[in-house]
């Protein structure tokens, strides 16, 4: 069978990690239909993003082979039966059988992360710790204290016993006294585990705002043209930074929710999905109906190598799905499984995304 026998309908009547598993075991796919599927609901989405990052391991491990074999029976146990087989996808046992074996062969593929994850990680360097912060607190902003670079993410342990973990081309700078904790993002993005101190208020300032917090764990992320904060435990607030000119009520945020602001204007909080929106911090970066452009200026932080879009009609594409940055060739080779585009290389560290067909 093949993709263009089958429709929404029928989708609805499996699980959304059936779906996704069918999607991925399935290279003849109907671009509409996947579209209208991922639409459908958030949970699609999130099966789908998981779907990939687990298909990602066999990507990643494609010299072990037990992943390896995995993968090709991944492919073969696809739902492979001729298309005039079937009318309702839902109703033919046979179709269901094969999707039931590819399925599988991704829920095993799951259960191995964590039994693979240790062996991967004995032979990877380590996360960097950038510094220590052990001498005398600094009495001011200056310069930045802590920078990073395209494909470089840092780990800070602060003399409080605050951890800061700063995202590839960030900008960091500390100003510790006076019984205040204050830090300034000056680019990029830093997640923040607050070590509790409640005689010391605990202060990011970024994007001519302060986000006010004692013990908690959040992140700050300058967007281009804007600022995002999620908070994933504790409590923090969201206000108009000294000398910000810029109408900023004081917002409070709970677990779970993220402030959004645009340029100068007031910000938003909403609810959001916390573990996608801090994967980055394991090595993926995730989205969700995001434009193409945006996905690849992130991914452009990651790596030292750099993706460009000429195509408009490439540009106006969306995504939803999620990545490993590190390696633009096998970031290639997921974003083929969500969009009809390729990635062809232009020069040394050079690379343009266009359609393949």
């Amino acid at each position: 069978m093949t993709g263009n026998a089958w429709s929404l309908a029928a989708l609805r009547t499996l699980t959304p990690a059936e779906a996704a598993a069918r999607w991925i075991a399935t290279e003849d796919r109907d671009p509409s239909l996947f579209a209208q599927w991922l639409a459908d609901s958030e949970d699609n989405r999130e099966a789908w993003r998981k779907a990939q990052m687990v298909w990602g391991i066999f990507d990643e491990a494609e010299g072990d082979a037990m992943i390896a074999a995995m993968a090709r029976a991944a492919r073969q146990a696809g739902p492979d039966a001729p298309s005039d087989a079937i009318l309702e996808p839902a109703n033919d046992r046979t179709w269901r059988l094969h999707l039931a074996a590819a399925a599988a062969v991704l829920v095993v593929a799951i259960s191995l992360v964590f039994a693979l994850q240790s062996r991967w990680q004995v032979g990877r360097a380590p996360s960097v710790i950038a510094a220590t912060d052990r001498g005398d607190p600094l009495a001011r902003f200056g310069k930045p204290d802590y920078t990073t670079g395209a494909g470089q993410m840092s780990m800070i342990e602060l003399s409080d016993g605050t951890r800061v973990t700063l995202a590839p081309d960030s900008a960091l700078d500390l100003a510790y006294g006076d019984g205040r904790r204050d830090l300034r993002l000056l680019q990029g993005r830093a997640y923040f585990d607050v070590a509790h101190d409640t005689a010391r208020p605990f202060t990011v300032e970024a994007a001519n705002r302060r986000v006010t917090a004692l013990g908690t764990r959040f992140e700050v992320d300058m967007m281009p043209g804007g600022l995002r904060v999620v908070l994933a435990q504790g409590s923090v607030s969201v206000s108009r930074a000294p000398g910000g000119k810029m109408d900023q009520p004081v917002m409070q945020l709970r677990p779970g929710q993220a402030f959004v602001a645009v340029g100068n204007t007031p910000g938003t909080v909403s609810t959001t999905n916390v573990e996608r929106d801090l994967a980055w911090h394991e090595g993926f970066l995730s989205f969700d109906d995001r434009p193409l452009p945006e996905v690849i200026e992130r991914l452009n932080r990651s790596t030292r190598a750099q993706i460009v879009i000429r195509d408009p009609k490439v540009a106006a594409m969306r995504v939803t799905a999620q990545f490993r940055t590190g390696n633009v060739e096998r970031f290639g080779r997921a974003l083929a499984l969500a969009l009809p585009v390729r990635v062809v290389a232009r020069g040394a560290d050079r690379y343009e995304i266009v359609r393949s067909r």
